[in-house]
């Protein structure tokens, strides 16, 4: 994919999410025929929105996502700074067109993983987070039909739309994080609940996920990067007006109005 490929898909990107609009699919002349094409398209997307990625997220943990999408794997997006926010959160009016959202555990590394001579695993990636956060991702997706755009196309629209982060556990290895409970309330209403086994069965599998595909792009993952590692509650919308709780037991209540 040429640099005015992606930075044209890009602008497509951009124009949706500021009039708040949706697309099926990319013009051919700058639709990603391959997996490296969306992920330079998510790069052309923070540089034309003058943003500078803080981490990524991990996207597709869970066979149920993966079935709804019509994918087979995980996927990873960048997260930009202009996407970042702290708990408790009053969203602005207008800033997202059809928000919906995710309890997810991130992290933050206290190390690189660099280019290693065996792929990274659970165990290996462990040693560099330097704390676990509860997080809630707010997912408001460019595709209309998603399962139809196609692998590549989703890379593409990856970019993290919103990331709310709660207080950094630096202890985080007292708790079992495969059986750590979190449930999404919206106006009192449980919307969706689960544990850390619903992320590749266990969270730090993401983490080494993306540990490996950073190597394959290039990009290693660096000291002080956020890493939001996929849902542990499935996805929720939520509507103006409303208010959204979400319980990760000792590590916190995550609190958005919207």
């Amino acid at each position: 994919m040429t640099p005015e490929a992606a930075e044209q898909a890009a602008e497509i990107f951009l124009q949706c999410r500021d009039h708040g609009s949706k697309i099926d699919t990319l013009p051919e002349a700058c639709r990603p025929a391959t997996i490296n094409d969306g992920y330079e398209i998510q790069e052309a997307v923070l540089r034309l929105d003058g943003a500078f990625a803080m981490g990524w997220k991990v996207a597709a943990t869970n066979h149920a996502t993966q079935s709804m999408l019509g994918i087979n794997q995980p996927f990873a997006g960048r997260l930009p700074n202009t996407a970042l926010a702290l708990n408790p959160l009053d969203v602005p009016a207008g800033k997202f067109a059809n928000p919906a959202l995710e309890g997810e555990f991130a992290v933050i590394l206290g190390a690189e993983l660099p280019e290693t001579a065996e792929p990274y695993v659970a165990e290996s990636v462990s040693d560099a987070v330097a704390a676990v956060v509860p997080a809630v991702e707010i997912v408001d997706s460019r595709i209309g039909g998603r399962k139809a755009a196609g692998e590549n196309t989703l890379i593409a629209a990856g970019t993290v739309a919103g990331l709310v982060l709660g207080t950094p556990c630096t202890n985080w290895r007292q708790f079992d994080l495969p059986s750590h409970r979190v449930a999404l309330h919206i106006d009192g209403e449980l919307k969706g609940e689960g544990d850390g086994s619903m992320v590749l069965g266990h969270p730090m599998n993401a983490l080494a996920w993306l540990a490996n595909l950073c190597v394959d792009l290039g990009q290693p993952l660096m000291a002080g990067q956020i890493v939001t590692l996929g849902t542990c509650t499935g996805l929720a919308p939520i509507e103006v007006g409303s208010t959204s709780v979400v319980d990760f037991g000792p590590l916190g209540e995550m609190r958005l109005n919207f």
